[in-house]
């Protein structure tokens, strides 16, 4: 990999020979991490004559693009400012292919770098000494950048539609011709493609027309500004790549374009699986063309803008993950920030523990202070606002009222900042979160206008996670009882909000159906239907308990414990208000908590983790003895795994893994309830082996204790015991008369109400193995092993069906090839005797 120039001897007599060798410069580098920098001048002797500087130049354009391929952007942008410090007079005129790249590769780095004044003053000399319209486009494109960097939305936008216009793609005039446009361009592509089989778009050709390729990547880089700043025009964006790409050919920037189709497809028409599809499609094609520039930005948009329709949020991170690892790779640091935000939201969506997020958040604020990206700065401050005022330990959170508003200069300032239209995303942010904590510190009159103020930044659009929070909160607060009270609702109000968040709870239950069942519980609890709410109430809380939504958990727990205390259950309201108090523990609320203790004291109770009560710290055990509490968030990412997981041996052996991670079994045995029967499908052995049964019926496993398997599967009530042989219900189950003491742990698998299968865990490493408290999170990996058990179940019976089908259809074209040759033969037979009486014919 080493970069040697042709020796300068042979083409100039008496030069200096300079060497670059990339790998060993990078190994030098990481041998000394104290050093910020290391100086190219290093490398070689001083050059004076033109021939020589020429040489360096072009050699150092040459190490910066290859330190660039390797991940080293502060390396490269080193080799490139030494290359333009080389670079002799008047070489634009003598060799303006080498000064224009690099002043474009520097100019691109200082951009990465945060750097953008000095990337600002190189793109100056780009666009006095560009000699064509592509050389004048890539300076366009890198401008653009800068501008979407520093919040300058509406310039950026005027310089993609001059550099379009100059390519012969105009972008439209705002007002009713862009949204006509918009709609025309939009329906123009989704004809283009409903005539083509998606799958064949990976067999487009590629275009050999440069600026095609050049119009795309302009039209990728306002496609952000665009849908920050005017939706219309990001419709417009989003589709005319579509259109130029199945016109013309794909070019480089084709994936992104498909992308930005199924963004739109899911934000204007509504359509979330073909967005999905048209998504996947689009990482597929970018990983055929091997284009690591844009994994960053592709992952982005699917996991913020359409999976969180049609998945759970834990894919999202896992695409936010994998969005920020290959744009740092890359340097693009604008869609790495975005990363930051969005992690941060969905995080805070989930009900992460609040100390983490935090913690988060900040790595996040400083790795985006270094690159200087305005928008993304704003929108982590007021996310980091927010986390501040959920875990104030100091400020007065009464029964009413929400944390002070804080009036120094640095808020104020932020404020005015997010007011102006190229802020709106981060203003929406911020109004929205704000939303949250007026909430939760019963602030209603503070959430209705706080909501108010988000709804008016989503510009009539939702397609993200955050857009679907605030109209689930401003559903709660209109229907609060201290909201509703000398308030009079419009008819129209909840019921639309409701059949939104319908719509999403059946698109995607993992994510909204909780919610939705929420808002039902607390709608007909605002009309009487006492027996209805307390049913609705108890399945809100159940369904963000399984799927992991710590915040929602707390919240549905806490406003049902209000509801049964409004009827005079104090009893049962405080089995609830518990439960929201150690919900609210875990998720790190700390304002939340103190709040409920000052107002409820009487029914929250002193707890911890799971419900255990706490002690005061005089009559802790001592350390020795304490054992450490195992975390639902830990586990909810331990089964992570089983998300997405369609092929089912995989899926068996991930999930009885986590279950002897988390128990410390010695083996973990799996069993699935088909056809009215329990088999035993898999089974980790103490060995570390996995051992795949194929349903072998559990009256036919010698070595398990059915007794215990059976009680679960009958009663999906879990059982843990300490010794198993002294519990009188299984004294006579025949294996642990035979295998003698152990512990065992059996959880029930269960999917929409009905027996899934059954978890076994057991230990012989003596009583008490196993404890009560592991019940609740593995109660959640087992709700988690359900749902993925029926989704790759599922998928292997479409599979089986499509294999089916796939067979049926080659057996007919074969049969139908058959019969179409047979009855040529007959033709030809059947011909054979009129040509004979045709020939006598003629010859009469």
């Amino acid at each position: 990999m080493k970069l040697l120039c042709k020796s300068a001897d042979e083409r100039y007599p008496g030069a200096q020979v300079m060497k670059v060798d990339v790998e060993a410069y990078l190994k030098r580098r990481d041998a000394r991490p104290d050093a910020a920098s290391w100086d190219l001048g290093a490398l070689a002797p001083p050059l004076v004559e033109p021939h020589e500087r020429a040489e360096l130049a072009a050699m150092s354009l040459a190490a910066g693009r290859k330190a660039k391929e390797q991940g080293a952007p502060s390396e490269a942008a080193g080799f490139f400012e030494a290359g333009l410090s080389a670079l002799p007079d008047g070489s634009f005129k003598e060799d303006p292919e080498l000064a224009f790249s690099l002043h474009a590769e520097a100019a691109e780095c200082a951009y990465v770098g945060g750097q953008l004044e000095r990337a600002g003053s190189l793109l100056d000399v780009l666009a006095a000494e560009a000699r064509s319209d592509l050389e004048r486009a890539r300076a366009y494109e890198l401008r653009i950048a800068v501008c979407a960097a520093q919040g300058r939305l509406e310039e950026a936008i005027a310089l993609g539609k001059t550099a379009l216009a100059m390519l012969g793609v105009p972008l439209p005039e705002d007002g009713p011709p862009r949204k006509a446009a918009a709609d025309a361009e939009l329906a123009a592509a989704r004809a283009a493609l409903g005539t083509r089989r998606l799958r064949d778009l990976l067999d487009e050709p590629e275009t050999s027309d440069a600026r095609v390729r050049a119009a795309l990547r302009l039209l990728m880089a306002l496609t952000m500004p665009a849908a920050l700043l005017c939706p219309p025009l990001c419709t417009f964006i989003a589709a005319k790549q579509v259109n130029l790409s199945l016109e013309h050919g794909h070019g480089g920037a084709s994936p992104y374009g498909y992308m930005a189709y199924a963004w739109m497809a899911a934000r204007v028409l509504r359509r979330y699986d073909e967005a999905y599809e048209v998504g996947e499609l689009a990482l597929e094609m970018n990983e055929r063309a091997g284009q690591d520039e844009l994994s960053c930005r592709l992952r982005l948009v699917l996991g913020a803008h359409i999976s969180v329709f049609t998945k759970h949020l834990l894919s999202s991170l896992d695409l936010f993950k994998e969005a920020h690892e290959a744009g740092l790779r890359a340097g693009d640091p604008s869609y790495v920030a975005q990363t930051c935000v969005h992690t941060a939201l969905v995080r805070l969506g989930l009900g992460d523990e609040c100390a983490s997020v935090r913690a988060e958040v900040d790595e996040s604020l400083a790795l985006v202070q270094r690159g200087r990206d305005e928008l993304a700065l704003a929108a982590l401050t007021g996310v980091r606002r927010a986390l501040d005022d959920l875990m104030s330990t100091t400020a007065p959170v009464g029964a009413s009222r929400a944390p002070e508003p804080v009036v120094d200069e640095a808020a104020a300032a932020y404020e005015e900042k997010i007011s102006a239209p190229a802020y709106s995303a981060v203003a929406l942010i911020h109004y929205a979160l704000r939303q949250q904590v007026c909430f939760l510190v019963e602030d209603y009159e503070g959430a209705l206008r706080m909501g108010s103020l988000a709804e008016a930044k989503m510009q009539g659009r939702v397609d993200d996670h955050l857009a679907i929070e605030v109209f689930f909160y401003t559903c709660l607060t209109l229907l609060s009882p201290a909201l509703s009270r000398g308030r009079q609702l419009t008819p129209v109000s909840v019921p639309s909000y409701r059949d939104r968040l319908a719509e999403w709870a059946e698109r995607c239950p993992d994510n909204y159906r909780h919610k939705h069942l929420l808002v039902r519980a607390e709608s007909a609890r605002a009309a009487g239907e006492e027996l209805a709410a307390m049913k609705l109430y108890d399945q809100a809380i159940e369904a963000a308990k399984v799927n992991g939504f710590v915040r929602d958990e707390a919240l549905a727990s806490e406003l049902c414990a209000k509801f049964h205390l409004a009827s005079g259950r104090e009893r049962i309201a405080h089995v609830y208000m518990t439960d929201a108090h150690e919900a609210y523990l875990r998720w790190g609320a700390t304002a939340k908590v103190r709040q409920l203790s000052r107002k409820y004291p009487h029914l929250v109770a002193r707890t911890t983790l799971f419900g255990q009560a706490s002690r005061p710290p005089e009559a802790a055990p001592p350390a020795s003895t304490q054992r450490p509490t195992l975390d639902a968030l830990a586990i909810l990412r331990a089964s992570r795994a089983l998300h997405g997981e369609l092929v089912l041996e995989r899926l068996f052996e991930r999930l009885l893994r986590v279950l002897r991670e988390i128990t410390g079994a010695r083996r973990a045995v799996l069993l699935l309830a088909r056809d009215g029967a329990l088999g035993v499908e898999a089974e980790l052995a103490s060995d570390d082996a996995v051992r795949l049964d194929a349903a072998m019926p559990l009256d036919c496993a010698s070595d398990l204790a059915a007794g215990v398997i059976q009680h679960v599967a009958q009663t999906q009530q879990p059982v843990v015991l300490a010794s198993a042989a002294a519990d009188e219900r299984f004294a006579q189950d025949p294996y642990l008369l035979e295998a003698g003491p152990r512990s065992i742990l059996c959880l029930a698998m269960t999917h929409q109400g009905r027996l899934t299968g059954v978890l076994y865990a057991e230990s012989d490493a003596g009583a008490g193995a196993f404890r009560a408290g592991q019940l609740e999170p593995c109660g959640l990996l087992a709700s988690q092993a359900a749902v993925a058990v029926n989704n790759a179940l599922r998928h292997r019976e479409v599979q089986s069906a499509a294999s089916d089908l796939r067979r049926c259809n080659e057996a007919l074209a074969a049969e139908v090839a058959r019969l179409t040759e047979e009855l040529r033969a007959c033709n030809r037979d059947a011909e054979s005797p009129w040509s004979e009486l045709r020939r006598c014919s003629d010859a009469r």
